[in-house]
């Protein structure tokens, strides 16, 4: 890497020292100074997390520089090296002197078609506001599009992915080899949420500081606006590889066109560091039998309820492979417990959502059952099961894996009390009517509350049952088996 322009302590010995001066003793003496406004200026300390100057740095000295470390010809695909960018005020800026550059187009985000988007800044140009601002300064960062991100299977299973797998391909910041504290996430989507993962999905917020624990930034975050960010060397664009799910209708059918599958190696490193972090523990597996039994329901104001969840318990018990059933609701459990739930699992039972991700969690050789209601995408005959076989296929999950589905729309159940006192259902006509409270489709005009992921739903035990059966038979042999023949990619 390139080193800094800047005139900034990087030995051992002078970070030590300056570290210490943010200590306790040492900001009591300088409260005690600023009383002395000449005293201090004279020591012009300033503290911001790890990184101090000793003196207000000089941003007309600092250049920008780019190298293209992976460039097929395709935006999609490009991956460039930065150096010496500065942030300010929500924006990136590329800083030089002389002939204007070209800057190459990289994507940052395919399924919403997003560019890495960076200022081209003379040096001369750097406004006042700039060069007065203070000056944090971080040794590495990725640059990254956080989609859909305030979801926990999306934060995980592909944002926290995608910086890991830019930072370890393209930085060599693999979480054991190098000091991981040296690596900074900023997210560059915008717009983007206001909600920081600490605020709205504390998981994520742990799961990326399990492997960079320094404060990430969203360049619009206000604890940064009024400073300049100096990068001295970031990553940006997505790469050959893409750990998301494919999408809907035509961006589905495209996306394994444009992207290759990821590398075992880098999913290995990152479940295993995740893994690592939690102190994840086991149960060993007995392929006889008998195995005890998960099923994870949501509760019934939060959709997605499995309403028969007792009968379904009742039956499961009478299965002579299964020895006991432990019924959980994420809701009412801690991350922690979360994940103990799912890597204590032998047999886990769920619907869709977001605890897909938990799959990570679960020891080898197990198996997760998905019991579905979401209908197949027919426009691009997109599985519903796509979300967890790609999932799994990407981390190169060592757990089993079947999947069903229920096409009859009666055992559909959206939560009528919610939706008949709106004004929007009075306005409904007859059939639209009939066919939401009889067979659970959501009408074609907008009614708040009802879409595929708030509906409730009966198991269709038969269903469900051969589901289980499959499993029990292949629990030892690694296997993904789609009993409704929805999941083209992975049969």
């Amino acid at each position: 890497m390139k080193d800094s322009l800047l005139p900034v302590a990087d030995s051992k010995s002078n970070n030590s020292f300056l570290r210490s001066a943010c200590s306790s003793h040492v900001m009591t003496l300088m409260a005690r100074l600023a009383l002395l406004s000449t005293a201090a200026t004279a020591i012009g300390l300033y503290c911001f997390q790890s990184d101090i100057f000793l003196s207000s740095p000089d941003l007309t000295q600092i250049l920008s520089s780019h190298t293209c470390i992976f460039d097929d010809g395709r935006p999609e695909h490009r991956v460039c090296r930065f150096h010496n960018l500065l942030i300010h005020e929500s924006n990136i800026h590329y800083i030089y002197s002389g002939p204007r550059p070209e800057l190459p187009v990289i994507m940052a985000n395919w399924h919403h078609d997003y560019y890495f988007e960076a200022v081209v800044t003379h040096v001369h140009e750097l406004t006042d506001a700039m060069k007065a601002a203070p000056v944090m300064r971080i040794k590495a960062a990725t640059l990254t599009w956080r989609q859909w991100h305030l979801n926990w299977y999306h934060g995980v299973g592909e944002s926290i992915f995608e910086i890991y797998s830019s930072a370890c391909t393209y930085l060599d910041y693999c979480g054991s080899q190098r000091n991981s504290s040296e690596l900074t996430p900023i997210f560059i989507e915008k717009p983007g949420d206001e909600e920081t993962w600490e605020e709205a999905l504390p998981p994520a917020a742990s799961a990326l500081k399990c492997l960079y624990p320094t404060q990430a930034w969203w360049i619009k975050d206000k604890a940064i606006q009024d400073k300049v960010l100096l990068v001295e060397t970031a990553v940006a664009g997505i790469g050959p590889f893409n750990r998301k799910w494919k999408g809907f209708e035509e961006k589905g059918v495209e996306f394994h066109s444009v992207y290759e599958p990821v590398p075992e190696w880098l999913s290995h490193r990152y479940r295993n560091l995740l893994v690592q972090c939690y102190n994840v523990k086991w149960p060993s597996i007995k392929a006889e039998g008998p195995y005890e039994v998960t099923l994870v329901n949501r509760q019934y104001h939060k959709g997605r309820s499995m309403l028969n969840s007792a009968a379904v318990i009742t039956s499961m018990k009478a299965m002579k492979q299964v020895s006991s059933v432990k019924l959980v609701y994420m809701e009412l459990l801690t991350f922690r417990q979360q994940l103990e739930a799912y890597a204590k699992a032998q047999v886990l039972v769920m619907g869709h959502g977001a605890a897909f991700a938990n799959i990570m969690f679960m020891a080898p050789d197990s198996v997760v059952i998905v019991y579905n209601w979401i209908p197949t995408y027919t426009a691009s005959q997109i599985s519903p099961h796509s979300w967890i076989t790609e999932y799994m296929q990407d981390l190169a999950l060592p757990v089993n894996f079947v999947g069903t589905s229920m096409d009859d729309r009666r055992h559909i159940l959206p939560q009528k009390e919610k939706l008949i006192n709106q004004p929007e259902y009075k306005k409904l006509n007859s059939t639209e009517k009939l066919a939401l409270l009889e067979h659970g489709v959501c009408p074609q005009t907008p009614l708040p509350g009802c879409h595929e992921m708030s509906l409730n739903f009966v198991v269709d035990w038969q269903l469900l049952e051969e589901a289980m059966k499959v499993a029990f038979a292949n629990l030892r042999s690694r296997h993904s088996t789609v009993l409704d023949g929805t999941d083209p990619y992975h049969k």
